[in-house]
Order: C-alpha cells, then sequence, then structure tokens
C-alpha cells in the first residue's frame, strides 16, 4: 500500500485490548508492532464526505435536496442550529477482513491483536476525514461538533441506508449494508457532523457518552477513557 501518512497509534491498540497498565513481554509486544505492521500493508484506507444544508422536516433534521430525515431526540439536539451537515464515510476495505481470516488460522492472539489495530486505524482514516471537514467548515466561520453515527443515542441504525445513499458510499466506497444493517467491510465508519455559523453554537469537543444508551455500563468510562478517545 502507498505511503499515506498513516500510522497506527500502539496506545490505541492497547486500549482496545482492555489494557489497564500491566506489564507486557517482550514477546507480546513483539507480536503487537508485527500484527500492526500487518494492518498497515494490507489496509486500503479512503473516505469521502460531502456537506448538504439543513432544513427542518416534522419537526427533524433533514439535508436539504434529498429524502434523508434523522429521527430520534439525540440526533436532533446534536444538529440543531446547523447550516450545515457534512455526511462522511470511511472504510478500509476488504484486504484487511481477508487478512484477519488468514491469521484466524495461525494466531487467536494474533486475530485479537489485529482486529484492534484495524478499529485504531479505522479511527485514525475516520480522524483525518473529520479535521478536513472541519477545515472545510473554517474557512466559512463555521463550527463544527463531533461526529455521530447512526446507533449513537437514539438515532435509529435503521437509518444507516439513507446516510449511506446521500453519499454514494457504495459506488464511492465499496460500502454495503447487511440486512442487519452491518457495513461491509466491517471496518467502516459512517457519521454526521454538524456545522454551525459563528455566534449560534460553540464547538462540543468529546464523545458522545451523555447519550449513550451503554453508559452506565461502559468498560471504557469505568477506566476513564471513552471508544471514541
Amino acid at each position: 500500500m502507498p505511503d499515506l501518512g498513516y500510522r497506527i497509534d500502539k496506545s490505541e491498540v492497547l486500549r482496545y485490548l482492555g489494557h489497564q497498565g500491566q506489564e507486557i513481554d517482550r514477546e507480546l509486544d513483539a507480536l503487537i508492532d508485527k500484527v500492526c505492521e500487518e494492518c498497515l500493508n494490507c489496509a486500503e484506507p479512503r473516505y469521502f464526505w460531502q456537506v448538504f444544508e439543513m432544513e427542518e422536516r416534522g419537526g427533524q433534521p433533514a439535508l436539504a435536496g434529498t429524502g434523508a430525515v434523522f429521527q430520534g431526540k439525540d440526533i436532533k439536539k446534536h444538529l440543531n442550529g446547523a447550516k450545515y451537515c457534512a455526511v462522511m464515510a470511511a472504510t478500509l476495505g476488504f484486504e484487511v477482513e481477508r487478512a484477519m481470516m488468514r491469521l484466524s488460522r495461525r494466531s487467536a492472539t494474533g486475530e485479537v491483536i489485529f482486529n484492534a489495530a484495524c478499529t485504531a486505524l479505522i479511527e485514525a482514516v475516520s480522524d483525518r476525514c473529520e479535521s478536513e471537514i472541519l477545515d472545510w467548515g473554517r474557512a466559512r466561520s463555521l463550527t463544527g461538533v463531533f461526529r455521530y453515527s447512526p446507533g449513537y443515542g437514539d438515532f435509529p441504525l435503521e437509518q444507516q441506508p439513507e446516510v449511506l445513499n446521500v453519499i454514494s458510499a457504495d459506488v464511492r466506497l465499496g460500502i454495503t449494508l447487511t440486512d442487519s444493517m452491518l457495513m461491509l467491510p466491517k471496518k467502516s465508519v459512517s457519521a454526521l457532523i454538524g456545522l454551525f455559523p459563528e455566534g449560534v453554537r460553540e464547538a462540543r469537543h468529546g464523545t458522545s457518552c451523555d447519550t449513550c444508551e451503554n453508559r452506565e455500563n461502559c468498560e471504557y468510562r469505568r477506566g476513564g477513557t471513552s471508544c471514541g478517545k
């Protein structure tokens, strides 16, 4: 894969593995490094985003010029006052899944580490995409909020097709959905980012912990972090 400037943050991999400061022996440490390198070598990181004007339909936020109307109190609150909404999607491609399948036949430990490495990498790709969107907004005196995905809070996972369809993620990125709304390739992300005029709303940074249905049972929160950093 051409060097696209992506790196896998080892500390993030350890976090996804549930590491809480325990000592790591040299052999495991070397395995983590090797698996992270394998992940980078086979991943095909891609992303796409598009900005839409916001409007309201039936009391819910909607994307102008499309049929997309987003349901739920949480996404309404999240986008309240937004002038624009950026719709984004990112993926690592199918090769990482084939590599994980091959690795599963050799090493259960390696498979778990590879999965964590892929998760850290898709987050890095999504962060780069989000950064581009926020830069686009700042150039137009707009303030952005953190990305919000179907399945967060009471934003229905069933709206995943609408999110992906408005940016033609199947054609542009090869992302499709199963009947249960699982994205394929599995290491893919879709999200919305609201963009607000200056003075309408200050940027909120962080994660969606306050609206997450798993908030009280989250292992990340108990450990002082979050699934979105």
